[in-house]
């Protein structure tokens, strides 16, 4: 091993030694009840029984450690980034069918260091209507997390067995959407050199929180979700909210449609499309042409298993790009992640993730590196309130690597 990733190998171990005991204090029978008291002072429900509140807080504090330049979204340039964020939770129900639901977080960007000087934000917002008692149509307006794939509903903090996302949903790739590549050559040009977290977007950018509508509900062993959203899935998080980013170009339209035979299977398959560039890409463009013209389509396939102690979730992405001055050029992600329950409180998971990338239009270079790698981690939940999780990642590029290899990160969480 060289000398730095053993470096931030013996960070990760005081880190990782650090949060266990910080976890074994907030496990205390006195921090439980403090922490089961709160939990009971943030609901209220009328006496009537027509309006329920909730309110709940996330509290959670990571610290990650990477071979420069860090992977994926993670926005610094050290060796090791502290991650603090605290996310509070309302969800108020009014009468059996409306319900108001909003996230507002306060962190240092929704993408680690992206907002190094903290930042406040909703994350959420949304106001839903379940059109029947069976729960066959439900209609959402609002912002919300998108219904494309599997990964979204459990990329929470609390929710997630690893700290990180898929590949698909992180890593960056040689696609920008705030202008144009000058030329073919320009373009082709991107694969030799260190992702360009200023500019460059992933396949999905996170659980991709863009303004809109959708309808959606469950029907005997199916369900389905059908959105129209302001912006498209790679569209990084400053353009998410329409209030106060309006609409860039045409809506994107996706939808899944999902099947779950038995108990133990869910699988799904999903579709989206919409233009992807940026108004501000517009002066960038051939003359004749805007930003409504380029479009990413994306398709994927997912499917789940629970059974006993284990959990294994994966997903495979393909996804199109029109590119001005380029063409059409095409990537395909995949994962598949499992999760193992050791005990009652402790738990393992492995992902390993692959990337494979097409041919520039015209050529036999492909216009991305492939990518292959693997997240190892071990969690450890106390109670309904206290989690842990330490993780090791690994990736590495076809050919010469322009972007660090090794990533070590540990997470403590509270919630109440």
């Amino acid at each position: 091993m060289s000398p730095k990733p053993r470096a931030l190998l013996l960070l990760s171990i005081r880190t990782w030694i650090a949060t266990a005991v910080a976890l074994c204090f907030l496990a205390d029978a006195g921090a439980q009840d403090f922490l089961d008291a709160m939990t009971d002072k943030l609901a209220y429900t009328r006496d009537d029984g027509k309006m329920q509140a909730v309110l709940s807080v996330v509290s959670d504090l990571t610290l990650y450690a990477a071979e420069p330049p860090a992977q994926g979204l993670l926005f610094f340039n050290g060796d090791y980034f502290l991650a603090p964020r605290v996310s509070a939770f309302l969800d108020v129900q009014l009468g059996e069918r409306l319900l108001l639901h909003g996230q507002l977080r306060a962190d240092r960007g929704f993408d680690p260091g992206s907002e190094p000087g903290g930042q406040v934000r909703m994350d959420e917002y949304f106001l839903q209507y379940r059109v029947s008692d069976a729960k066959e149509l439900n209609l959402r307006a609002g912002k919300y997390q998108t219904v494309f794939g599997s990964w979204a509903p459990r990329s929470l903090a609390w929710d997630n067995p690893l700290i990180t996302a898929p590949d698909a949903y992180e890593n960056l790739i040689p696609i920008t959407d705030g202008a144009a590549p000058a030329s073919a050559a320009a373009f082709a040009a991107r694969r030799d050199t260190a992702a360009n977290k200023a500019t460059w977007v992933p396949v999905i950018w996170g659980p991709s929180y863009g303004t809109g509508a959708a309808a959606l509900g469950r029907i005997n062993v199916f369900d389905y979700a059908l959105e129209v959203k302001n912006v498209a899935l790679s569209s990084p998080p400053e353009t998410w909210d329409a209030i106060d980013n309006g609409s860039q170009g045409r809506p994107t339209a996706t939808v899944r449609l999902g099947l779950q035979p038995v108990p133990e299977w869910t699988l799904g398959t999903s579709f989206s499309r919409g233009p992807y560039l940026q108004e501000s890409a517009q002066a960038s463009l051939p003359t004749g042409t805007n930003v409504n013209d380029f479009y990413q389509t994306t398709r994927g396939l997912d499917a789940a298993y629970a059974h006993r102690d284990w959990q294994v979730w994966s997903e495979l992405i393909y996804a199109t790009f029109d590119v001005p001055q380029v063409g059409k050029v095409d990537v395909l992600s995949g994962y598949i992640e499992a999760k193992y329950k050791i005990g009652p409180e402790l738990w393992t998971a492995l992902r390993v993730n692959q990337s494979w990338f097409g041919d520039i239009p015209g050529s036999t270079t492909s216009w991305g590196r492939n990518t292959s790698g693997f997240d190892l981690g071990l969690g450890y939940r106390s109670s309904s309130h206290i989690e842990g999780k330490l993780q090791y990642s690994y990736m590495r590029q076809q050919g010469t690597d322009t972007d660090g290899n090794h990533l070590f990160a540990a997470q403590a969480i509270v919630r109440f």
